[in-house]
């Protein structure tokens, strides 16, 4: 995986089969009489209603990990949860995962390389005062000098003048961002990225009051209190959408000390219950082939390897909960286009390639020693294997020596993985650029990269759209890669809240939950 990408944001990624279990109907127990079941019903009405108004103000969500209140150190989704509900960045993303204006309310571009964003009118901090672009120029700043590793974000964003900054070259305010006037902010950045926007959706980037007082916060919410039980929001006054907010009070309480069925939202839960909900992730599991070595230069032998997989298989086995797929990107970035099916007799590929019983193709597989890559690995070999014409070889080794592998370019097939940092399909597609040192492949297209920079350059959301399918085409069609399954994450919901959605950046804001109180149940 991208260190750039993932650095101070994703834990190493945990795996763990959760098993559902069957929930008890209570209300099919037996009354004895009809007056019992009425006074029942009447009984359990009160209780309902004198709860009502608790029920749907005070939202309770559960932490696995000390809650954290500094962006810049946060490291698990649980608490990038409680950060988006305090701060809101130039750019959110709706109960979808679509991005949306947050604190701008506006953007524009001539180049895609110069952008313009106007923050909404009356924007405030949470204690009344003015929030402005300068705001976010020194949060910026702020960021480019502190010993975060989310300071690297700046880099990847291709603000300009980034690299001379964190190298300590050049001061702070070379910045390639600038405020024009109290609402108007100027981005600059080193080379063509029509992406910005979902970049900028990124916790690293949300603004910090000037004296880094973390009480004082511009999102749905302000901090209340802070104690040994947890973090506790109050509904922020100030907030520009402050009508739209349901929940008055947000408590973020210790998992531990809470049981789950006084929670209504908790990340990857250890226990099960018939409440869990499995979000998908912009993350893919996938072997890799090593394109520089020779046989696997041939695209008919790769075509062929492919078509004796089966991801649904695999998953089904080893990763019940995770989204067999045949596609390098993300389902949600498939726009349907993953329902293609194409019937393939690796046999007659072998040997178009002029492999034969005789002289079969030697195969190595490369993965890491743990349980479950061990398994997958198995159950990939057993696949290959049926075909007479290859042998199939597990090279198992730790991890660290797996990625000095990838990076020697010492393999054949190797154990891969992939998560971006934004929902967009550059995140991902750009992994097959013969420019991009995220290229470990050695994949190198004349035709891929002049798509790829013609993608950069348009301003044309239609056209960038249309190259972004063509690029996709041409991973599927080569085979540059052997895709399993998109990752998920286990997320208990309490069956009474309302407002969310499963999307790929795993984003619940409390702002946008509302509590369902059904009385007639």
């Amino acid at each position: 995986m991208n260190s750039a990408l993932l650095t101070g944001l994703k834990s190493a990624v945990v795996f763990s089969v959760i098993l559902a279990l069957n929930g008890c109907d209570k209300l099919n127990s037996q009354k004895s009489n009809q007056d019992q079941v009425v006074s029942s019903v009447l009984k359990e009405e009160h209780s309902l209603q004198k709860n009502t108004e608790y029920d749907r103000e005070k939202l309770t969500r559960g932490m696995k990990y000390q809650p954290i209140l500094d962006p810049w150190q946060v490291k698990e989704m649980e608490q990038i949860s409680l950060i988006r509900d305090l701060f809101e960045g130039l750019t959110a993303y709706d109960a979808q995962g679509h991005i949306v204006s947050g604190a701008a309310e506006s953007w524009e571009t001539k180049d895609n390389k110069n952008w313009k964003f106007v923050l909404r009118e009356g924007l405030v901090w949470s204690n009344g005062m003015p929030l402005t672009a300068q705001d976010f120029v020194l949060s910026w700043q702020a960021l480019s000098q502190s010993e975060s590793p989310l300071r690297f974000y700046l880099l990847y964003l291709n603000l300009k003048e980034a690299k001379a900054v964190l190298e300590k070259k050049l001061p702070s305010e070379s910045l390639g961002i600038v405020a024009k006037n109290d609402r108007t902010l100027l981005i600059s950045l080193d080379k063509p990225t029509p992406y910005l926007p979902e970049m900028l959706a990124h916790i690293a980037l949300l603004p910090r009051y000037h004296d880094s007082n973390l009480w004082v916060s511009n999102g749905a919410y302000r901090l209340s209190s802070h104690d040994e039980n947890g973090v506790h929001l109050i509904k922020n006054s100030q907030y520009w959408q402050k009508e739209l907010v349901s929940f008055k009070t947000v408590d973020y309480v210790l998992y531990n000390t809470t049981p789950m069925s006084k929670l209504d939202v908790l990340w990857s839960p250890v226990q099960t219950t018939e409440n869990i909900q499995y979000f998908p992730q912009l993350c893919g599991y996938f072997y890799e082939f090593n394109l520089r070595e020779e046989k696997l230069k041939n695209p008919l032998i790769r075509k062929a390897i492919v078509s004796l997989l089966s991801v649904t298989g695999i998953t089904d086995n080893e990763m019940p909960n995770a989204i067999p797929s045949s596609y390098f990107l993300p389902k949600a970035m498939l726009h349907g286009i993953d329902s293609r099916w194409e019937p393939v007799v690796a046999e007659p590929l072998l040997a178009q390639a002029r492999i034969t019983e005789k002289q079969p193709l030697v195969l190595q597989i490369s993965y890491d020693d743990t349980f479950v890559h061990r398994n997958i690995a198995n159950r990939l070999a057993r696949q290959l294997s049926e075909s007479d014409l290859l042998r199939i070889e597990n090279h198992e080794m730790s991890w660290q020596a797996l990625q000095e592998k990838r990076t020697k370019g010492e393999f054949q097939l190797i154990r891969s993985g992939w998560c971006g940092d934004f929902n967009h399909p550059a995140a991902f597609l750009g992994l097959f650029y013969s420019k991009s040192p995220d290229n470990k492949s050695g994949y190198s297209n004349q035709q891929y990269d002049q798509l790829f920079e013609q993608a950069l350059k348009s301003t044309s959301e239609k056209e960038r759209s249309e190259i972004y399918l063509k690029l996709s085409e041409i991973i599927q069609q080569e085979n540059l890669v052997l895709p399993i399954f998109q990752y998920t994450t286990p997320v208990y919901i309490s069956s009474s809240l309302m407002g969310w959605q499963k999307n790929p950046v795993g984003t619940i804001y409390s702002k946008d939950l509302w509590r369902k109180v059904n009385i007639a149940q």
